[in-house]
């Protein structure tokens, strides 16, 4: 704990950057081959490129990004609703860095309607259609063009989403007019260049990884005066809908951040921010879909992970009226179809089922404890609760630990996430050796380093500095 409280800043303020990643150092290299000319950017980020070539834990992405030996299907095991924007993604990507020479990518695939989806991503889709008109010799629409070329001339990377950018700079670069444009957006991204001459993904997370540092640090009774000075700084970023955004200065809220630092806040001190947590929660009763669940932007699918969090935070409320507790029953009942076979959840943003268990247990318990819900729904949360404890104690390794599927290597992330379940299960029998396996990871400095569970966009690996640490703190309070 003293590890994580020490990356606190004196403000409250948790800094959590993102390190550079193969996906957009390739991107950028491209554009500045084309525009940069001798930007000093070039070399920087062609050196980083070098040296993750040879020393780089390359994803089956990068491998193909950097030329190499594949092995393995590019999107092997998305099982989630937006596998199929990810296949015309990455399949743009590949095209834009001259792995494919013509972009596999058909008229239907790139024609699904968007309208719904977060503020950057219909951007990016814009974007993507452009790519592909123009690759397929197709009239560009010169609105389509000035409306990207607003986008990236901005004063900072809009939403900070470097991939986005990236991809409306791509889709800008063989249109003279726009060259202004493209060369404002570089300036942009050189700016952005990491100190081992990589590009990433995102400027930072400094509110959603914070929000889950902050549930992990008051769940194990961290110093009031840490936790007061993460509250002061966290709360007032909250958005007027009530929601909360991945970082500061970002338009979208998320309901996986909001639901976080609600947890958090509701720990902490209720009462203190009370006006907050009743927004909050105002927010999250009016992105509920009407099957009953969530999704992480408003109107998409619903996805277990954010269903369970969502319930986790709203169901610890006894003032519940009658409209809120049948939204509460709706969540229940999504949450319990949802369920696989086995006893998991389709895994959303991570690659470790156990984080979407944790999150969906979290949630059922919550609702359990409520002791509002009729006996149906009592029947539906301990049959799927019985599934969830059987698929924790199936699927942990022998040494100990969990990894992000069956049979998949321990890791700390993973194993955090099972403890977190498991505590509010009350099943104490897999305790002993998960904390024999964790001693074994901790770091000297009391980190956790694990391989990257993250996903952004899904399906992706992205390392998120601190997120081990926090999710091996969460299990450890829930399996006191």
């Amino acid at each position: 704990m003293a590890y994580l409280s020490g990356q606190v800043g004196p403000d409250g303020a948790m800094s959590v950057p993102c390190p550079a990643r193969v996906l957009e150092s390739v991107l950028t290299e491209r554009l500045l081959a084309r525009h940069g000319g001798h930007d000093p950017a070039l070399e920087r980020v062609r050196a980083y490129l070098a040296h993750a070539r040879d020393h780089g834990d390359l994803s089956a992405l990068d491998r193909a990004l950097l030329g190499l030996p594949l092995g393995e299907d590019l999107l092997e095991g998305l099982d989630h609703y937006t596998a199929a924007r990810k296949r015309v993604l990455v399949n743009t990507v590949l095209y834009l860095a001259g792995v494919h020479p013509g972009l596999q990518v058909e008229v239907g695939e790139i024609g699904m309607p968007v309208g719904t989806l977060q503020t950057w991503k219909r951007t990016e889709w814009l974007a993507c259609r452009v790519i592909h008109a123009h690759a397929h010799g197709r009239t560009v629409d010169n609105v389509d063009l000035k409306h990207l070329a607003e986008a990236v001339q901005g004063p900072v990377i809009y939403e900070h989403l470097h991939l986005a950018h990236l991809i409306c700079l791509h889709a800008l670069s063989p249109h003279p007019a726009h060259a202004e444009a493209v060369r404002h957006g570089l300036a942009l991204m050189a700016d952005t260049q990491l100190p081992d001459g990589g590009f990433t993904v995102a400027v930072d997370f400094d509110l959603w990884v914070p929000s889950i540092a902050a549930c992990a640090l008051a769940e194990n009774a961290a110093d009031p005066a840490l936790l007061n000075r993460i509250a002061t700084w966290m709360a007032p970023h909250q958005a007027g809908n009530g929601g909360w955004p991945y970082r500061p200065q970002v338009e979208q809220t998320d309901v996986d951040t909001t639901y976080t630092v609600l947890a958090f806040l509701q720990r902490h001190d209720s009462a203190a921010y009370s006006r907050q947590i009743d927004a909050g929660h105002a927010y999250l009763y009016e992105v509920q879909n009407e099957d009953g669940g969530w999704s992480t932007y408003p109107a998409g699918s619903s996805e277990p992970a954010m269903t369970g969090g969502a319930l986790a935070v709203l169901a610890v409320r006894q003032d519940l009226g009658a409209q809120r507790l049948q939204a509460l029953r709706r969540a229940v009942h999504w949450l319990a179809r949802a369920q696989r076979g086995d006893g998991a959840f389709e895994r959303g943003w991570s690659l470790a089922e156990n984080n979407a268990v944790f999150r969906a247990v979290h949630g059922l318990v919550a609702a359990r404890d409520l002791a509002l819900l009729p006996a149906e729904d009592q029947h539906l949360i301990d049959r799927a609760l019985t599934a969830a404890t059987r698929y924790l104690t199936d699927t942990q390794n022998s040494d100990g630990g969990w990894g992000h599927r069956q049979g998949s290597p321990s890791d700390a992330t993973s194993t955090g996430c099972a403890l977190a379940a498991l505590g509010r299960l009350k099943q104490t029998g897999a305790v002993r050796a998960a904390l024999h396996y964790l001693a074994g990871q901790q770091q000297p400095d009391g980190s956790f380093h694990a391989v990257p569970d993250t996903t952004a966009p899904r399906g992706l690996p992205i390392d998120v500095p601190y997120m081990p640490t926090a999710y091996v703190l969460r299990g450890l309070a829930d399996a006191q």
